[in-house]
């Protein structure tokens, strides 16, 4: 068998360049030594560089170096005295702030785990969908709606007393010609018959959604029936024969 001889630490508290020695000798990287303890590496390099006071819990920790003690072949009791010492000079020096539990600065995030999170984000986007909707109505409510009259055309002259009014708009808004309804379809095509009076006439065709805003448009037809011509003139002009009832067949 054999044996490393060589001069421990100086003092009563130094370990960690014994535990390098006992590394090196076993031709062991740090990397390997911390998968195989299953120890951190960051930890087993504090404990070489005997770096005690940048341990978060150095009591506990002990069994740690223990551990990594036995897996290098230590001598435990040598080993245990050690830390025990530097322990103490460790404590000695500590002020009760030292003591007390390390201030961890908290972000917003940590106030979330896994399924609140889900949770929120849920809310979050079901909010923003809902503000969308209410949005996308106020504007559908302020827009007028779209309307087209197809007939009569502007300026049209008739030669009859009644005028077909025809257009299209949405079939969800209401339509009125010179204040009638006008039914509307499912396609939004709508319908409505005038009567007129000689001369010129102002057609004026309205559609509005049931809350909201509406649309207007103007056509303008003239009735201008034709006179008589002579030969029916005479006969209106010509006086009645004796007895007979007389009636007027003025046409204007």
């Amino acid at each position: 068998m054999t044996f490393l001889h060589k001069r421990v630490g100086d003092g009563n508290t130094a370990f960690g360049a014994d535990l390098r020695d006992l590394r090196d000798l076993r031709g062991i990287s740090l990397e390997q030594a911390s998968a195989e303890t299953h120890i951190q590496r960051s930890l087993l390099k504090a404990f070489e560089e005997d770096r005690l006071r940048d341990i978060n819990d150095p009591i506990f920790a002990e069994r740690h170096f223990l551990a990594y003690v036995d897996y290098l072949g230590g001598y435990r009791p040598y080993f245990t005295a050690r830390y025990a010492n530097q322990l103490a000079a460790l404590n000695s020096r500590r002020t009760i702030g030292d003591l007390l539990p390390r201030q961890r600065s908290v972000r917003p995030l940590d106030f979330f785990v896994g399924p609140q999170f889900l949770a929120f984000l849920g809310v979050l986007t079901l909010a923003g969908v809902l503000g969308a909707y209410v949005l996308w109505q106020a504007r559908a409510v302020n827009t007028p709606p779209p309307l087209v009259v197809s007939a009569p055309v502007d300026g049209a002259r008739l030669d009859t007393a009644r005028v077909q009014v025809v257009g299209r708009t949405i079939p969800e808004a209401i339509v009125t010609v010179n204040g009638q309804d006008a039914p509307v379809d499912g396609d939004g095509v709508f319908h409505a018959a005038l009567d007129i009076r000689r001369g010129t006439t102002v057609i004026t065709v309205i559609a509005k959604r049931r809350r909201g805003s509406e649309t207007r448009l103007e056509r303008h037809v003239v009735f201008d029936r034709p006179l008589p011509d002579s030969e029916e003139l005479e006969q209106l002009l010509a006086p009645p024969p004796e007895g007979a009832t007389t009636t007027n067949k003025t046409p204007f």
